[in-house]
Formats: C-alpha cells, sequence, structure tokens
C-alpha cells in the first residue's frame, strides 16, 4: 500500500511540475513577446467602404493592441464581424512588428430604396445581407416594385424561390454580357421590365430567358440614344417578332 501511495504522489508531484514548467514558458514566451514584438505596422486589405485607420481603430480597440502577438490571438480568439457591409475581419501576423487585417466584405448583388431612406442590399440567395442608410455607389443593381415590410437581416426577399432564381439568373447574364441596367422594375405580375438611361427592354416572365438576352444584344446598336421600349416579353421560338416603341413626346 505504501509504494502505491509513493507512486501516485511522485505521479502528482510530476504533472504539478510539467504543468507549473508550461506555465512558466508561457510566461516567459509572453514578456519575450511583449518587449519583441511591437505592434509597428498595420496593412489594412480587401475593402473601400472604410479608411486604412477607421478599420485599424475598429479592431486594434485597447491598450494592448500596440503588440502583435496580442492583436493576433485577441482577434482569433474574440473575432469582430458587426461593422456595417464586413461580414468578417482576419488578422494575419506578416511579420515580429506588422499585421495585416483582411475585411471580408458581405456579397452582394443589387439593392432595393425603401420609402423611409434605408437600403436593403440582398446577395445571389435573394438574402438581405444590409440593411443601412448609407448607399454604396460600386454599380449595383435597383430593384424596384418589391416591397419588404418588416426587412431583416437573414431574410429572403418576398418574391418566392422561382422570382429569386429568375432575378439571380438574369444579373448573372446580364453582368456576363455588360450590359447591366439602371434599375431592374417588377410589376404586378412578376414581370420584369430593364431600364436604362433612355431605354427599357421588357422581358416578361424568365421564360427564354437567355434567347431574349441574346436577341436584345443584336438590336441594341440599332436603340442606342433612342427613347422607347423593346419588347421581348412575348418572344418565343413560334414569335419572334420583336418591336421597339418610341416614347411619344408630349406637346404643351
Amino acid at each position: 500500500m505504501s509504494r502505491r501511495r509513493k507512486n501516485r504522489k511522485s505521479h502528482v508531484l510530476a504533472i504539478i511540475e510539467i504543468l507549473f514548467s508550461l506555465i512558466l514558458l508561457l510566461v516567459i514566451l509572453g514578456v519575450l513577446a511583449y518587449f519583441l514584438c511591437p505592434l509597428t505596422d498595420v496593412a489594412v486589405e480587401g475593402t473601400d467602404l472604410y479608411t486604412s485607420d477607421q478599420v485599424s481603430e475598429y479592431i486594434l480597440d485597447d491598450k494592448y493592441s500596440t503588440n502583435t502577438i496580442y492583436a493576433f490571438l485577441k482577434n482569433k480568439l474574440f473575432p469582430k464581424g458587426d461593422a456595417e457591409f464586413i461580414e468578417s475581419f482576419d488578422v494575419k501576423i506578416t511579420g515580429m512588428h506588422s499585421i495585416t487585417i483582411v475585411c471580408n466584405e458581405k456579397p452582394i448583388l443589387g439593392y432595393i430604396s425603401e420609402e423611409d431612406g434605408n437600403y436593403i442590399y440582398f446577395n445571389y440567395d435573394g438574402s438581405i445581407t444590409e440593411i443601412s442608410a448609407s448607399y454604396i455607389d460600386r454599380g449595383y443593381m435597383q430593384v424596384e416594385g418589391v416591397t419588404c415590410e418588416e426587412p431583416e437581416v437573414g431574410m429572403t426577399l418576398p418574391i418566392g424561390d422561382d422570382q429569386i432564381g429568375y432575378l439571380t439568373s438574369l444579373i448573372k447574364i446580364l453582368q456576363k454580357n455588360d450590359i447591366m441596367p439602371n434599375v431592374v422594375s417588377y410589376d404586378e405580375n412578376s414581370h420584369i421590365t430593364l431600364k436604362y438611361d433612355t431605354y427599357n427592354i421588357s422581358l416578361g416572365s424568365s421564360v427564354y430567358l437567355e434567347e431574349k438576352i441574346d436577341r436584345a444584344l443584336k438590336i441594341l446598336p440599332q436603340i442606342e440614344g433612342l427613347q422607347g421600349t423593346l419588347h421581348l416579353e412575348n418572344y418565343s421560338t413560334q414569335n419572334t417578332d420583336i418591336v421597339f416603341e418610341k416614347d411619344t413626346e408630349v406637346v404643351e
């Protein structure tokens, strides 16, 4: 019995010694990191929505963040991600005295302008990613004819799965062909009209979408500068007639 007790006691002492050594090692490493790794250089990547100073002040927000190791560990253990239009931040050590803060922006496909002055931004899945009073001028497409009564981030646009698929497919095709409109407008039948500076393109439903865009691409050079509506809503393999209806000028 005495031998067993001695063995247990020796095992406990060995574990205590190991733990103490680890703690001592961590303390030594911490002291070395504090004195040897002062943070002097901060780079910011991934966004032009905020200045480098704004991002640095947001991430390095306490007196201990002047240390490279501390800044890295803090933002790994307690990441910040509640900034407008930013999904997450990654802090990377690039040297003993330098870090890079990578801003991962929220994906945005388009936006809806609300009557209260807010903008509802949504992604390729039709999910709302941001609600903000700030307008981001990046050529995102505006969507009209869609109303969100009580919008929340994460909520899907109230247009139905089929229409979300139609909208996202349409925008991808328009982006691919570099003919993004100023506005995509929905009517009461969920038919879409594309609005450009001087003319509109009435697409109607999603039937024959790619064929409609292909025909529009061939016709657009002929109507450049004209005011009116290119009607493609009735286009089909049986009905290939396409009409450009010029706007009538009202003379007072």
